[in-house]
């Protein structure tokens, strides 16, 4: 996390936005077309995986307002973990539920539901990042040692 100008977060926050949102969209809607198949079953897990995009959703939005806010770049970058940089994870999980099909339909419950938890990490990871940025800005800066 740097310093950046603010008039260039809200240009890379467009960037960043516009393929998460394209993910997103085609998450839910592949999601839509196996509850559409077996809702008894299926409707659940879609549930979680829904709520799970929406909790992803806003902590983006408060990550974004508090990159304005304070002038610095909410970014997870180059961490090694499955579950915190999830920049790809929708364009990723529509590519699961496409090939999901072929190994048999009764296994969408179980997939879904892994990837509603992977998402639901990566939103709750960002929310924390989120309060630390917000509590450090708050803090005042310390007192310079006084010189004798």
């Amino acid at each position: 996390m740097g310093n950046v100008p603010f008039q260039a977060l809200p240009t890379r926050v467009a960037d960043a936005s516009l393929p998460y949102l394209l993910g997103s969209g085609l998450l839910l809607a592949s999601t839509a077309l196996f509850v559409w198949q077996a809702p008894v079953r299926n409707g659940p897990a879609a549930m979680a995986l829904a709520i799970a995009i929406a909790l992803e959703a806003a902590s983006r939005l408060a990550a974004e307002a508090v990159s304005r806010r304070s002038g610095v770049e909410l970014a997870m970058r180059g961490l090694p973990s499955l579950v915190l940089p999830l920049g790809a994870m929708p364009g990723l999980a529509v590519l699961v539920l496409a090939l999901l099909p072929l190994l048999g339909p009764g296994r969408f419950p179980v997939v879904a539901t892994l990837l509603a938890g992977m998402i639901a990490m990566g939103a709750l990871a960002r929310f924390s990042l989120t309060r630390s940025v917000l509590v450090l800005a708050k803090a005042e800066p310390p007192a310079p040692p006084a010189q004798a």
